[in-house]
């Protein structure tokens, strides 16, 4: 039987191994850490199979879509971090920013015709995907992506998940087996040729990039070719940062998870997701680290599988088992969708009831309809849409349960349900720090019916789930979330 990390690795094309390259290459795309990094663990094992260095390769280029001082920021950020944590542990690292739209055109390429082979990141979405689609056929040396996303590989699963009970069932067999074989913590400490990898000089004039030593990020960020009118957020990109959140979200919130989640003015939630999304942390050390906080009794002994049911398969502690559910079963179910479908974040991709329900009911007259522009910056008649609206805008985030009152209400303000998609998607890849990623694509296409089932049927949503604004304010406890996100939010 396979072990459960070969479903992580996938090869994307079938050439030999050049073995008198300089080295091996990894080139870091996504999970753009150096610990609990299966794909740099794989990377760090050619290397010492081969008897050469490796190079770590991280890039950022100008061109991407919704490219922004906030992403920019965020990245360089981390970028800086793992420059610092490179020089100090002697890592072969080349960071490239990329100063105008086209600089780095062939950079990538040079690289790989000097390895051995290419490892990197499986992803199912956005760029990542296009990258390693593309890659695999350009360059003469073996290219390998592997999954470094979760606990569940994404070659387990052989079809898109249909629901996120499904999914469950599959997490329930599988979780086991997945967190007790896991990324190493410091899969560099393995590698046995640490020798220096000197790029030519030729090379790093061909390539100067935007920045060499990140002094001053904000003002490197300022000159680039990039959309400024999203400005950075107060939040730092560094895997420092992320392990700051996790820290703080065990000691403050884990344990009123279950009861104050969904309450906005309780700030229970973890916060973690843009560090998720940037690879700052890994989902497993996350894991590992809440397991860590189980009742004192508990052993994974108690784990029980029951066919899918959203409680009693961790059998510990309450808040624990409901956070992990989420960080679990509802992230990864997107990435397994996403993994079997290259139209995940199309229209045509939502459940056939959906669209028949849907069409059922396009005609449907709406009392409000807002233009793009207007539902961007919160000139809406509804207050608690505006006030989730603006935190977006403003911080990049959204409370999660307002994130769904958020895309439920588009739905209902837009002329039809293709607009209300496309709207979805540009504001929330547009100023979302975790945006562009298969757990946030799934929020989107929840609120239009992914993962969900039919509803009492109602003019506009026809059989979809519906959400009101009164019924939140009656739910959820909000009210310093209105006094922080109102109307007077530039006064404050």
């Amino acid at each position: 039987m396979k072990n459960i990390n070969s479903y992580r690795k996938f090869e994307r094309n079938e050439h030999p191994v050049n073995e008198n390259g300089d080295y091996v290459l990894y080139w870091m795309q996504i999970n753009r850490r150096f610990q609990y990094n299966y794909a740099l663990e794989y990377a760090v094992a050619w290397a010492n199979k081969l008897g050469k260095p490796l190079l770590v390769y991280e890039g950022l280029n100008v061109d991407y879509p919704w490219a922004c001082d906030r992403f920019h920021t965020f990245l360089m950020e981390g970028m800086k971090e793992n420059l610092e944590f490179a020089t100090d542990h002697g890592v072969n690292y080349f960071s490239y920013v990329e100063p105008k739209c086209e600089a780095g055109k062939g950079l990538f390429y040079r690289l790989a015709e000097k390895s051995c082979c290419v490892i990197s990141d499986e992803f199912p979405v956005f760029i990542i995907r296009k990258h390693n689609e593309r890659v695999a056929d350009r360059i003469e040396v073996p290219f390998t992506t592997i999954d470094s996303n979760g606990i569940i590989p994404l070659g387990i699963t052989d079809k898109d998940p249909y629901s996120a009970y499904l999914f469950r069932k599959v997490m329930q067999k599988y979780f086991l087996e997945g967190f007790t074989n896991p990324p190493q913590k410091d899969p560099l400490n393995e590698l046995e040729n640490a020798t220096a990898v000197k790029l030519s000089d030729e090379f790093l004039n061909d390539y100067p990039s935007a920045t060499d030593d990140f002094e001053d990020i904000s003002e490197t960020v300022s000159k680039l070719d990039i959309d400024h009118s999203v400005p950075a957020v107060d939040e730092s990109g560094t895997r420092a940062a992320a392990l700051g959140k996790l820290g703080h979200f065990i000691a403050h919130s884990l344990f009123d998870y279950d009861e104050k989640r969904n309450h906005p003015d309780e700030k229970k939630s973890s916060g973690l997701s843009p560090w998720l999304h940037f690879g700052k942390i890994s989902e497993y050390e996350i894991v590992e680290t809440v397991l860590n906080h189980q009742p004192e009794d508990w052993s994974l002994n108690d784990l029980t599988p029951n066919g899918g049911k959203n409680s009693g398969f961790f059998n510990g502690d309450p808040s624990i088992e409901s956070f992990l559910d989420e960080v679990i079963t509802w992230r990864e179910v997107g990435f397994h969708f996403a993994h079997h479908r290259p139209d995940y974040d199309e229209f045509d991709s939502l459940p056939d009831w959906v669209k028949k329900t849907m069409d059922a009911h396009r005609d449907d007259t709406r009392e409000y309809v807002y233009t793009l522009e207007e539902l961007e910056q919160s000139k809406t008649h509804d207050e608690i849409w505006n006030a989730a609206q603006t935190q977006l805008r403003e911080e990049g985030i959204i409370h999660n349960y307002l994130r769904m009152l958020w895309g439920k209400k588009v739905i209902e303000w837009t002329p039809d349900y293709r607009t209300a998609l496309e709207y979805l998607i540009e504001l929330n890849n547009k100023y979302a720090l975790d945006g562009r990623d298969p757990n946030s694509y799934s929020g989107i296409f929840w609120c239009l019916g992914r993962f969900d089932r039919a509803w009492q049927e109602r003019e506009v949503f026809g059989k979809l789930r519906y959400m009101t604004s009164e019924s939140t304010r009656k739910k959820v406890r909000l009210k310093n979330y209105l006094e922080s996100y109102g109307s007077d939010y530039h006064l404050k």
